[in-house]
């Protein structure tokens, strides 16, 4: 039994949210912006649709959450430009 291949969108969604809570209390750590970017980044290289798991990752990022995490939203909108 081989081991099921991990769901990049609730990983995504995880991370964000986590990203968006720690800062929330401790401000934003540029470090965790910075990992939580280059895992959606590696996680879009594997994918045949790379841009809606992007729009699935700014999605989770509301304008009064790009308050506590504008680094990490800017990082995200940087891999939309890369893209095209």
């Amino acid at each position: 039994m081989g081991n099921a291949k991990p769901d990049p969108y609730r990983i995504t969604g995880d991370l964000i949210t986590s990203a968006i809570n720690t800062a929330r209390i401790f401000g934003e750590n540029r470090r965790i912006s910075n990992l939580v970017a280059g895992s959606v980044s590696r996680f879009m290289a594997e994918m045949n649709d790379g841009d809606a798991l992007l729009s699935h990752a700014l999605g989770y990022i509301s304008d009064e959450d790009e308050a506590y995490v504008p680094e990490l939203r800017a990082s995200l909108q940087a891999l939309s430009a890369s893209q095209t």
